[in-house]
């Protein structure tokens, strides 16, 4: 292309680089300042990690190969709803198809998910929610209902333990599902003996008659509870277990056990960067990466798959916050709404609503996630600046050659 020279010596190629600077520069570059950010960064180390150690190409989808063929258990589950969450993969196909074999196969064998562990179908409503799918129907399953409500008496929430009842709460409030009439537990039941097991020191443990304390699980009570602390005594139950955890930041001494209180204080509307209680646990949470992209379970350890998939939940939980988006284990798909507050009875009524997915397509094929629609639009409407740019120089240039 042949630039002409302007009156003052600029030339029209010149002039027009000049303008395009000018408008990208002042343009909001979400896709530069995502390459920037330290939790990305990370998330897209933990990404690059398990794509290794699964011999999975880095051109590939993280939800293929190895970890599809591990779908629907601990491993392969947390990491997908991490990475979907945080909008990593854009292709969830081969691992829906996968877990859903999975799935249909347990039913089919044994007549369910496992024997005891109610949280096998907790960590499979939120795993069918990141990926498009619809939990109260898998193929005609109902993994909501097997998990919450509708469990046998031969094999309450609690048979292993607290951590049945807490993520019962967190599966239920995903999509504020709405629980049968006719069904016997209710949520107001659920924060209620999740608060009458607390111990005297703030936290909460396993088994309700264990003396000490446990952070991990203290943390995710916090979790469950976190959307109810619009009533007097959830809110002091939540800030105790809080003061349990912050009065001796040492008990946090794994990598999961600090990724676990990140998400409790993102639940709970606390930024934990610049909460005085917490403070450096992110930098905490972060010193346990390894060079090959992966978290360590402990400081002077390998990378994990357990640990990695943690920090990923937990990162991309700090994003959320930042964003002003829900919580990482809320998939209503509307903008958060303020708070509730009023009674127990009052707030847990207004979440018990809905009797359908909202996540859910609409049809078989699962809802592709990921794609970075905002970077897509950022580039075209720089394109098209730096074009009206161009444009006006253009028009500049024949005002000048027509004033001559």
């Amino acid at each position: 292309m042949i630039y002409h020279r302007l009156k003052g010596g600029m030339d029209l190629g010149r002039l027009t680089a000049v303008v395009c600077a000018a408008v990208m520069m002042f343009t909001p570059l979400t896709a530069y300042a995502e390459v920037q950010d330290k939790n990305m960064g990370y998330a897209r180390g933990i990404v690059a990690y398990e794509k290794k150690l699964n011999g999975i190409k880095d051109s590939g989808s993280l939800l293929s190969g190895a970890v599809a063929e591990n779908a629907g258990t601990d491993s392969s589950d947390w990491l997908a709803i991490g990475v979907l969450r945080f909008g990593l993969e854009d292709s969830t196909a081969e691992y829906h198809d996968a877990w859903e074999a999975y799935i249909t196969d347990a039913y089919a064998q044994y007549g369910g998910l496992d024997k005891v562990k109610a949280t096998e179908w907790h960590r499979a409503v939120l795993t069918a929610l990141a990926l498009g799918a619809d939990p109260t129907d898998v193929k005609g399953i109902d993994l909501l209902a097997d998990g919450t409500y509708a469990r046998s008496p031969e094999h309450p929430l609690d048979e292993q333990g607290l951590n049945g009842e807490i993520w019962a709460l967190i599966a239920l409030d995903s999509c504020d599902w709405k629980i049968p009439d006719t069904a016997a537990l209710t949520r107001e039941q659920l924060v209620t003996h999740i608060i009458s097991v607390q111990h005297e020191d703030g936290g909460f443990s396993l088994d309700a008659s264990a003396k000490d304390s446990d952070p991990d699980l203290t943390a995710m009570a916090v979790q469950a509870l976190a959307p109810y602390r619009g009533c007097k005594e959830v809110s002091e139950a939540a800030d105790k277990a809080l003061g349990y955890l912050s009065a001796d930041l040492s008990r946090l001494d794994t990598c999961e056990s600090v990724a676990q209180c990140v998400c409790a204080l993102c639940c709970m509307g606390i930024d934990p960067r610049t909460d005085a209680r917490f403070s450096g646990i992110t930098d905490e949470l972060y010193s346990y990466a390894r060079n090959d992209g992966g978290f360590a379970h402990e400081k002077d350890g390998a990378s994990s798959e357990v640990a990695s998939a943690q920090t990923l939940i937990a990162l991309c939980s700090l994003s959320r916050l930042e964003k002003g988006e829900r919580t990482v284990y809320d998939f209503i798909p509307d903008a958060p709404v303020p708070l509730a507050q009023g009674t127990l009875k009052d707030i847990a009524d207004a979440k018990n609503m809905n009797t359908e997915c909202p996540v859910h397509g609409g049809d078989d094929a699962p809802v592709l996630k990921g794609t970075n629609t905002t970077g897509i639009i950022l580039i075209v409407g720089i394109t098209a600046a730096c074009s009206a740019a161009f444009t006006a120089v253009m028009i500049f240039r024949k005002r000048k050659e027509r004033e001559k």
